[in-house]
């Protein structure tokens, strides 16, 4: 079956654009099935992330396929915030987004996961084999970038480089407290990539306190409002800020009383905004070690060049993939005139044996030339078999059509 995507991301729309078209992973089954409910939709899969939703579309019949996505997504693609891609173009795209190529962070590799359960929900609902090999086929592709390149050893993002900083100065993040300030996207990721490095107790702080509160119970964290920042500096090693506040949230007095509380223990504080979320002047106090963005630029501005450099490589990587699935998908459209062509010699070879295979010869006897005939039948087919593969692999419609007529194989059973 032909397969298509249909997107819109962080290239080709403001965020205000791609909201509309958000799919929250609990969704993601009930859009599914609401999706395959359409006549020309087989399957379904859904990859919706802060910088991107795209549709998955396995279809019946490729005949006015627009019609479809405008029918089932409401979706009108002569609209430039959306792209669409089909079948071998489709897989590139889903390879080069799954290898994180396509990421607003270069290499960054949250997204294979958010590919893994888009298409686990797909498989929960309906069985496809364009998408099971579609998806196994970019999990594949994405770890052979990852191990063929450098593409993702190198830190490229503010929230990464920062928790980068805290490990090489805690070492062990699972006995440290720390607080995060802020609920952002940026917030999100500093959560994430402390969990995955062991951080266990984690807080969340922000002005809105719903807003920590939503953050810090999607990963089972607390949550507090800003009011409670006097309480919370004290009670933490290593704090976090990624807000767009104006102000400074955290004051040189606020810090102050929270060493003396700390009785001198020394604090670590990261501070991701800008404008700065931490007073400037608390970098010179002794028991606190302050770093900016400014801090972590350099670091993060000389491994996204190292990041870029592995572009190219990634890509040949990727078009080698999907130049492989177009050939799988390919022998699946018109798997049956193999089928049919093999199923032609079987009965050939049925029929000679039944013809004059003598009824008086013993069981032994019958089964040795059984088994000759089938190895002679096997190599006699074996070129014809094999051209025909061939031709099918070409994608050539009109040598495909030719190689039916000539072996009398029916054109009307293939996909």
């Amino acid at each position: 079956m032909p397969i298509c995507v249909i997107g819109i991301n962080h290239k080709t729309a403001t965020t205000a654009e791609r909201e509309g078209f958000t799919v929250a992973e609990s969704e993601y089954k009930n859009t599914i099935e609401q999706l395959c409910n359409h006549p020309n939709i087989d399957a379904a899969a859904v990859v919706s992330t802060c910088n991107r939703t795209e549709f998955y579309l396995s279809l019946v019949k490729l005949n006015n396929w627009q019609n479809t996505a405008k029918e089932a997504l409401s979706i009108d693609l002569a609209s430039k915030a959306f792209y669409h891609y089909l079948d071998a173009a489709c897989a590139a795209h889903l390879f080069t987004v799954t290898a994180g190529v396509d990421s607003l962070v270069l290499g960054e590799t949250q997204i294979q996961g958010q590919v893994k359960r888009a298409f686990e929900s797909s498989h929960s609902v309906t069985q496809n084999s364009e998408f099971h090999q579609l998806y196994q086929m970019a999990l594949k592709t994405a770890k052979a970038v990852r191990s063929d390149t450098e593409i993702g050893k190198n830190p490229v993002s503010v929230a990464h480089c920062s928790v980068q900083l805290s490990r090489q100065i805690f070492g062990d993040l699972a006995q440290q407290n720390v607080l995060i300030i802020g609920a952002g996207e940026t917030a999100e990721l500093i959560m994430r990539y402390l969990i995955n490095h062991g951080a266990q107790k984690i807080t969340v702080a922000n002005r809105t306190h719903s807003k920590a509160e939503k953050l810090a119970s999607f990963f089972d964290k607390e949550s507090h409002s800003l009011n409670d920042l006097p309480q919370l500096l004290p009670q933490n090693d290593l704090v976090f800020t990624a807000t767009a506040s104006p102000v400074a949230l955290v004051t040189r007095n606020q810090t102050e009383q929270a060493i003396k509380q700390r009785k001198h223990k020394p604090m670590v504080m990261i501070d991701l905004s800008v404008p700065r979320d931490i007073e400037p002047s608390i970098k010179s106090m002794d028991d606190v070690f302050l770093y900016t963005v400014d801090d972590l630029q350099q670091v993060i501005t000389e491994n996204m060049n190292k990041r870029e450099s592995m572009v190219e490589s990634a890509k040949r990587i990727i078009d080698a993939e999907a130049e492989l699935f177009a050939q799988w998908q390919k022998r699946q459209r018109h798997h049956d005139l193999l089928k049919q062509l093999q199923q032609r010699v079987t009965a050939d070879k049925e029929q000679l044996l039944a013809k004059h295979l003598p009824k008086d010869l013993s069981q032994h006897h019958q089964q040795k030339i059984e088994t000759m005939a089938h190895q002679l039948s096997k190599k006699h087919s074996h070129h014809s078999i094999t051209a025909l593969r061939k031709v099918i692999e070409s994608g050539n419609e009109d040598h495909i059509k030719l190689m039916a007529e000539v072996f009398d194989l029916s054109m009307n059973n293939t996909k």
